[in-house]
This record gives C-alpha cells, structure tokens and sequence, in this order.
C-alpha cells in the first residue's frame, strides 16, 4: 500500500508516462518474445524440411549403392552426407521385415529408442526437439522408409518380398537449432533496443503534451480554487485555452464559475458590509429558533456580543411584558404569512427593559422547508418618547402644561358617559377666568404674563384629585372637570379650595401680586345633558361673577338664560368689530433653515378693541371659528395680506406673505376661487402667497387637503404644512401632500433654546425634511440665540 500511496502522489504527467511506458515496454517484450517464437518455429519447420531433403538424399543415395552393389560402403556415404549437411547425427535402421529377409546388417542399423521402434510400427515420421547434453537445442527427425512400386523409377518390392506400403526401415538425425535460436535472440534485443529507443521521444511527446494541454491548465484551476477558497480571486483572471476539446471545455467551465463566485463573493462582502454596518440590530437563526448569526447593531442595543448568543434561543431577550397569548400569535402570524412585524418589549442584558421595532422573515428552502429566520430591529426608545411629546403637545397648552381645549372636552364627554351609569353621583364644569390679567400683560409685560399664568396652573391642580381635569382654553381662561363628586357642596368646597389659594401673592418682575380668579360652575345633568351645554351654563355663571365684583364663584341657575353670557357678548362685539373694521395684521418673519434666510412675513390677526385695547387672536379667534365669524373675517385677512405684500415688493423684491387657514377655510368649497379673485384684484403675483395648512387639520382630512394643495399649486400659490411637530407628524402626511415646504411649531421654535427635548424634536423633523427633499421655514423666532440654533441643527441633520 505504501508504494502504490506513494506512486498516487506522483503528478498526473509523471504516472501517466510510468504507465504508458510500461504498457508500451510490456506490449514491446510480449511482442518481441511471440516473434522471438515465431522465429523459433519457422526454424523448426526449416529444420523439418531440411530432414526430409536428407532423408530422400540418404534413400537415393543408399537405392543407388544397392543396385551398383556398393552398399557395403554405405557408412562413409552417411558420414559425407552428415559433415557436408551440418547433421550432427545420422543413422539408418532396418525393419524386421528387412532383417528377416536380410538380416541385421551393420552395427546401429535395429532400433534402439522408443522413438524409433514407434515409427517403425507406425510409419509415421517422428519429430522432437530437445537440448543435447552440451546445453544446445536441436531437431531429432525419424523418417521411415516404405515399400513402394515406383521408387526413382524402380519396384521396391522386386527387392524385398513384402507388401507396398510395408515400413522397410527409418533414417534418425539430429539437426542443431542453436544458429536459428541465436538469430532469434539477436532479433529480439534489436527489437527491444528498437522499442526503447523508440520509448525516448514517445516519452517526451507524452510529457509535452500532458504537462501543456492537461497539467498546465489543471495547475492552473487548482491554484484558482485555492485562491477562491482564500476569498482572494480579485486578481484572478480568465484562463486562456485554445481549440473545443475536454480541457478547453472544462477551462470554459471553471471561468463561468469564477466569474459566478466572483459574483457571490461581492454580494457577500457587500451583504456583510451592509449586515455588519446596518443601524438595525439583525439576528440569524435556525428552524429552531436558535442564534446563528448577529450584527454589531445588536450588541449596541442588547449588550450580549455575539459570543454570548450564539446558540442561545431569542427567549434570552424576553421583557415578561407580553404573555403566552402574544407569543402564540406572533407565531401563528409567521407561520402563516412567513413574516411578523409589529412593536414588541425586550430586555438589555443589563436588565433594562426597552421598546423595539421588529420586522421577522422566515427563509424557505428549495423543499419548502424553513431554514433560518431573519430578524431586524431598532430601538424605538427615542422615537416612542418624541411621539409622546408631540401627542402631549398636541392635546396640551405648550405653555402650562395643562390639557387643551380639545384633550378637555373628550374627557368631559367620557365623564358625562360614565356619570350617567350612577345615580348617586354627579359631573361638575368649572369655568375660570382670572381678574384683570391684561393689565398684567400690558404694565409687566409678557413674561409676567406667561409667569403668571404656569403660577396659575400648578395651584389649580394642586387644588384637585388626580381623577380631576384642570385645562387652559386659551389667553386667561381655564376649565376644570370634576367627574363622578357627590353633590354641589363637593364642587363648592373646590371652588373656595381654588379662591383660598389664589389668594396667596405670586412675584411679578420682582413685585409681590395677588391675582383673584371668577369661577362659573354648572352640574350634570340638571344644567346640561352635554358638554356643550355644560361648558355654556359655566361661562354664563363665570359671567355673572365677572358683573358681580369678581373674585368669586357661581352655580348656574335657570335665571342666567335670559342674561347675556360672555360668549353671546363676545360674538356681538365681534361682528360690531367686524363691521367697524377693528382688525389689524401683524407680520412676522418667516425664517428658512438651515440657512437663516428670512424669505417672507405671517399675517397675523389682531383685534384693535376700543375698549380692552389689543386683543391677541386666542381671546377671539376660537369664538369666531365656532360661530363662523372667521369666514368674513379671513376675507378681509386676504385682501389686506395681499395688498401689503405687493407695497413690499418695492423695497424687498420677492418677500412673499404667508396666511394661515383654519378648520373653517380649510374646508370651504370656494376657497380656490376665493384666494383667485383676491390676487387677481390686488395684482400680486400668486407665486409671492403662501397658505399655510396646519398639521391637525391635514391629517384630519389628508384627501381634501392634498386636492386644495395640488389645485392651488396649479394657481401658482406656494402650500406650506404649518405646525409640524404640534400634531402627531405623520409621515404618510408629507408624503401624501405634494408640498414642498413646512413650518416648525412656534412652540417648538419658543423652547428651542432651552429644552433638550425640543431640541430633538426639532432635529428629527430637519432630518425628514432633508430626506424628502422640503424646505423648512421657521416662525417666532425671537432672538438671535434662537436662530443660531436653529441654524446648527438644520447644518447637523445634513448628509
């Protein structure tokens, strides 16, 4: 086995040529020694004729001595015979048939071999070869003599009284072989020495062409794999070859696959690039659920590296906060469909618990089997908080705090649905407005202001349960929702708890004040069966309060019907106002980021009242929207914004005006044909308007939003999405609607400087923005350190 072991590791060339020349070696000496044979054989047969010609030489010879009587001398006549033929033995023997009539002759003449005894019994002649005693091979013939009729021309049987075809005698000879057996072996080595010298270039060709046509391109191929499987094959070119043969055919073969490997190979570097770089988190597991593979991703978020996984079940990652029922679904699902994605809890292997997005894939093999699953997720941690801050922004006061008028009157609405399955219990509406807050605003200004107003709020909820809702409706009215107390007395006792406490002074720029508030208070359901209803019966007893010297409370009474409230008062000096044209417009700036750019001016409503001085839109705006007032109102808004902004185009050429739409705008049939006529009679170009479309108001109605963009786009008007960031900032918005602008919050634009939290918001939007390719124009901008910031965050969020 060693040998043979070792003979296989030869080169393939090498065995190659060893077994062709010992099969052409093999072939030659079988070859050689059949003709070695064949020449051995013809000799034989030359011999055998040879002893017949010396045998009818001998019977001549011997026929012609007995007819002239001279066969006494018939010895010496054998012996010419034999040294003139080269006969190394001849003998002439007689029959019994001759002895008898002759008698035994001379010495030697009677058999004395089986052999010859045989032929002179059987008549046939006899051939045998043999070695004689000194090593030489040589043809034993017995020839026998017969009686015959005609034998040279004489009757045998005229001499011997026998029978014709009687056996009279037989000639024996030794002819010697060694002369053709020694040109046989000459012939042999020539033969040999022929076929080794022909083995020489027969060895060469072989080698030749083995080693250039097949070891070549296999050395070739070989070093190729190696280096395919090294993973090193950039440098590997194609092999070249020539003609169609096998090799050419196979080298053919082997460059489609290096090409298809190299092929892999880069969609394998870049799957891993892809794989190790991702931001998401990826796993790879098998059919049962166990870790094969994790990514770099996964380790920032978990805090397990790879070696700690692998093998391990996704169970390891588990939070507790889904039960036996989720899982089993989520199952389900992925059996189903081959895919799960949905928000799921997961545990860092710190022991913290965090919210992560997963989407699961499952991998099917050629049979349908599942032979790895793939997972991706993120960690959502940061996403979730900002979608709580702008859902808390959308239903909150940005300034307080406190719920708004919206997040207010659904929660009402809840308490009145679960206040009518108790009879013993009751609902109670409180409205507030505090006492001469606008002389606050106008002496201290409007920090003062807004100091106040945050001091206001953490005492009203300092007076209420935790079950209680207190809430800022706007300017200095607050509302606060009692669900489910006893009776009026438990409202009372707030009431007065509310009044004791605003009696404490709060510091205003530095001066002590107190500020006293009016309390209108309504009961369910014997003041109102709806929030509606409530929320009026309260203002209209805050309003009695407000007539009777303030710093007060009221419970509604049938009596208030006939009285005006503050709301009826309210909408009757707003349409006198309306009427008196008391409103004015301020502008503001509306800044680009990042660049700081300042690319046009709000319009923003003001109401000039003669009697309370200048009133800010949240004092009236939500009344006249309620009442339908801003129709006529925002009428008026557009002629005067148009009007203005082609006076600026004198000394700022290109400075658009932007207005804003509310609900009521919003969703008015002719508001295109509106806003046409408007431009069309002011002259101003429709390329220097801008509309605003809040965020709220887009998502409450995307449809009707994107057809009033794109149709006042086609006029010319540039749409913008206000408010981004005050809703719940659906991307699916942005997308939807083919704007090509939005605005920050004002809010977001108010706190920028100061919250960290703001801050990020306002960088996520940027960051959208930039990626769908919309400008961003920010509003309020109140200093210099505001659009600084703003300007670093918009350059931070680009690529």
């Amino acid at each position: 086995m060693g040998l043979i072991q070792k003979f296989n590791d030869l080169r393939i060339w090498v065995r190659l040529i060893i077994l062709i020349l010992l099969g052409t070696i093999l072939s030659g000496v079988g070859l050689v020694h059949w003709a070695t044979l064949q020449q051995q054989k013809i000799a034989v047969d030359q011999a055998r004729d040879f002893a017949e010609s010396v045998h009818q030489m001998t019977m001549a010879g011997l026929t012609g001595m007995m007819i002239t009587g001279t066969i006494a001398q018939r010895n010496v006549f054998l012996d010419q015979i034999r040294d003139s033929n080269h006969i190394e033995s001849l003998k002439v023997f007689r029959a019994e048939s001759v002895v008898t009539q002759y008698g035994k002759g001379l010495t030697g003449e009677l058999p004395s071999t089986d052999s010859e005894r045989a032929v002179l019994t059987t008549g046939k002649a006899s051939y045998e070869v043999f070695s004689a005693p000194d090593g030489t091979p040589r043809l034993r013939a017995i020839l026998p003599a017969l009686a015959l009729e005609n034998y040279l021309g004489k009757n045998c049987l005229d001499c011997h009284a026998v029978a014709p075809g009687t056996v009279l005698g037989a000639v024996s000879m030794e002819i010697s072989l060694e002369g053709a057996n020694e040109t046989a072996r000459n012939f042999g080595l020539s033969a040999l020495a022929a076929a080794a010298l022909l083995c020489l270039p027969l060895a060469f060709l072989i080698w030749y062409f083995i080693s250039r046509i097949v070891t070549r391109p296999l050395y070739r191929m070989t070093a190729g794999l190696q280096r395919m499987a090294d993973g090193d094959i950039e440098e590997i070119g194609p092999l070249q070859h020539r003609g169609h043969d096998e090799v050419a055919q196979a080298t053919e073969a082997f460059n489609r696959v290096m090409e298809k490997v190299r092929e892999l190979l880069a969609e394998q570097r870049l799957s891993r690039i892809v794989f190790e770089n991702s931001l998401d988190g990826i796993t790879v597991t098998d059919a049962n659920g166990r870790i094969r593979m994790t990514n770099r991703a996964f380790t920032d978020t978990t805090g397990y590296s790879a070696e700690e996984v692998i093998g391990q079940t996704s169970a390891l990652l588990k939070s507790g906060r889904q039960d036996a029922a989720f899982y089993q679904a989520f199952w389900q699902t992925l059996k189903e469909k081959d895919e799960w994605r949905g928000e799921i809890w997961n545990k860092r292997k710190n022991g913290t618990i965090y919210p992560e997005w997963l989407n699961v894939s499952a991998v099917r093999d050629k049979r349908g089997e599942v032979e790895h699953y793939v997972a991706i997720f993120s960690d959502i941690t940061e996403r979730k908080q900002r979608e709580e801050l702008i859902a808390h922004q959308a239903f909150h006061d940005a300034l307080t705090g406190l719920p708004n008028r919206v997040l207010f009157l659904d929660r009402l609405e809840q308490a009145l649905v679960q206040t009518k399955r108790s009879k013993s219990r009751t609902t109670a509406v409180m409205f507030l407005d505090l006492d001469r807050f606008k002389l606050i605003n106008d002496t201290l200004g409007h920090d003062a202001g807004d100091a106040l107003l945050r001091e206001v709020a953490l005492r009203l909820r300092a007076c209420v349960r935790a079950s209680d809702t207190v809430a800022r409706m706007g300017g200095d009215e607050f509302t606060i929702l009692l669900p489910e107390i006893g009776d009026w007395a438990a409202a009372q006792g707030v009431a007065q708890k509310i009044l004791d406490a605003m009696q404490v002074a709060v510091t205003l720029a530095g001066q002590p004040s107190v500020i006293t508030t009016s309390i209108g208070i309504s009961l369910f359901p014997q003041d109102g069966r709806d929030a509606d209803t409530l929320m009026k019966h309260a203002d209209a007893a805050m309003y009695q309060v407000k007539g009777s010297g303030r710093a007060s409370f009221y419970f509604f009474t049938p009596e208030l019907l006939g009285k005006p409230s503050r709301r009826i008062e309210l909408e009757a000096q707003l349409r006198l106002a309306l009427a008196r044209q008391e409103f004015v417009l301020a502008y503001q700036d509306l800044v680009e980021l990042p660049s700081g750019r300042v690319y046009g001016r709000e319009a923003l409503l003001r109401w000039q009242d003669p009697a309370h001085g200048l009133r800010l839109p949240e004092d009236f705006l939500p009344l006249a929207i309620e009442t339908g007032l801003i129709l006529p109102i925002s009428e008026w808004v557009y002629a005067s914004a148009c009007q203005q902004a082609l006076q600026w185009q004198a000394e700022a050429p290109g400075r658009m005006v932007s207005i804003h739409l509310s609900e009521p705008e919003f969703l008015r049939a002719d508001l295109v044909e509106l806003l046409a006529g408007t431009l069309q009679r002011s002259g101003l170009a429709p390329t220097l308007l801008e509309v605003e479309i809040s965020e709220l108001i887009a998502t409450k109605d995307p449809m009707r939003a994107e057809l009033l963009a794109r149709t006042l786009m086609a006029l010319g008007v540039r749409v913008v999405l206000d408010d981004f960031g005050a809703g719940h900032s659906n991307l699916l918005t942005l997308r939807r609607l083919p704007i090509k602008a939005l605005t920050l919050d004002h809010a977001l634009v108010r706190h920028c400087a100061t919250d960290a939290d703001y801050q990020a918001v306002i960088k996520t939007i940027l960051a959208t923005a930039r990626a769908l390719d919309l400008k961003v124009g920010a509003k309020g901008v109140e200093s210099a350190e505001q659009l600084d910031l703003l300007r670093t965050l918009g350059h931070s969020t680009a690529p």
